[in-house]
């Protein structure tokens, strides 16, 4: 629908027009072979971008994709097409029809996407990471004199080049951007409006190998234009100020820096060692492969207990308190590599079955403990944690 028809025909004739436009047919199967000898291009709706209108919030923009057969067959091991709805972190099947119809009055196409009908066997689409992999080597390896802000880390040097396989170990802290909306029930029951909206706000990475191990070569504090409305001091560690460039003593950057180093690291083939790094990367909005993360908080869990922290794991295994006061990134990256250690010392020892048994005396004891303590030392042979006084016993 052209611009000149909303001020030749007036609303309501728009209105028609986009509802028999979005109401057609769009086939899923091949063109007339006729059609395209005459040399007709046959393309296909592939993504449609509608706003929601609402009069209280403003709406927002919501996705429909048509996934492909590649990805179904990975996942799913079949060979179909589907539709799916893309709304934040909502991700449903839909009917297509549903992608292709519109009401102006509430749901107003804003994108409409087209692929040309068998592009995939005319055209090579493989691409290359497209942003300057020199200008993010010459962030991470930086040689001149660093100034008094880079002092929470050292930058990598050419000889530590990061290879497929290399561990880096990796921590995520976050502020509250937003406050979480909700409604409580007569009944005593809490419904959800409108969940509290996080930003991140510090990024480490610290060397998993090598002399310098456990040393970071990132640690980014992000810099954002948004009003921050909790610092979350106790569990971040950052304060009012840091995230500032003009007044903060940290490394101020912003996001899509942080990111093209972390996309260049995944790129490299690294293995991202960390406690609880779904959720980081969601928050971050960044994709890891699977076999390219290893989670602490996974190893160190039997199926169906509940996930235990940092913290408690540090105590049992390592016999260090960490997260006194506050959250430290490089702290807790540091922490999650040498549980790693821990984990692989113990598979060594004894296999799977070993590890098993070696968790269910960890519940055992937080069970006992109610995940709480005070301090510990080592046993000196089994170096098995021995608690001396608990909190609240």
């Amino acid at each position: 629908v052209e611009n000149r028809s909303l001020c030749l025909c007036g609303i309501e004739t728009v209105h028609s027009s986009l509802v028999s436009l979005f109401n057609m047919h769009y086939p899923d199967t091949q063109g007339d072979a006729a059609e395209e000898a005459e040399g007709a291009s046959l393309y296909d709706l592939v993504v449609t971008v509608p706003h929601i209108l609402d009069a209280g919030t403003g709406g927002n923009l919501v996705a429909h994709i048509k996934v492909g057969e590649t990805y179904h067959q990975r996942k799913e091991g079949v060979s179909r097409q589907q539709w799916y709805l893309f709304n934040d972190f909502l991700i449903e099947p839909i009917e297509k029809t549903e992608a292709a119809q519109f009401d102006v009055s509430w749901k107003v196409p804003a994108i409409l996407c087209y692929a040309k009908r068998n592009y995939h066997t005319k055209y090579d689409l493989r691409s290359e990471c497209q942003h300057n992999q020199s200008e993010v080597k010459s962030d991470l390896y930086r040689t001149e004199k660093q100034s008094k802000t880079d002092a929470t880390f050292i930058p990598l040097t050419v000889s530590e080049m990061p290879q497929a396989g290399d561990l880096v170990g990796l921590d995520a802290e976050f502020v509250k951007l937003s406050e979480e909306e909700a409604v409580l029930h007569s009944d005593g029951t809490k419904s959800t409006i409108t969940p509290s909206q996080m930003s991140v706000a510090r990024i480490t990475c610290v060397r998993g190998q090598g002399p310098n191990e456990g040393v970071p070569f990132i640690d980014d504090y992000i810099s954002t234009q948004e009003q921050v409305v909790d610092y979350l001091t106790k569990y971040s560690g950052t304060e009012p100020g840091d995230l500032d460039a003009t007044v903060s003593s940290k490394h101020v950057t912003t996001l899509k820096s942080t990111y093209l180093k972390l996309r260049f690291l995944i790129d490299a083939g690294v293995h991202f060692v960390g406690h609880g790094l779904q959720n980081d990367f969601r928050v971050i909005n960044l994709v890891v492969p699977k076999d390219q993360v290893i989670d602490t908080v996974h190893l160190f869990r039997l199926p169906y207990k509940r996930m235990i922290s940092l913290k408690f794991l540090a105590w049992y295994f390592l016999g260090l308190n960490i997260q006194g006061e506050t959250h430290d990134s490089t702290e807790d990256s540091c922490t999650a590599l040498k549980l790693y250690r821990k984990y692989l010392e113990l598979y060594q020892e004894g296999g799977n079955h070993y590890v098993t048994k070696v968790l269910y005396e960890v519940y055992d004891k937080g069970f006992q403990l109610n995940w709480k303590w005070t301090e510990c030392t080592l046993h000196p042979s089994t170096g098995a944690a021995v608690l001396p006084s608990v909190m609240g016993l």
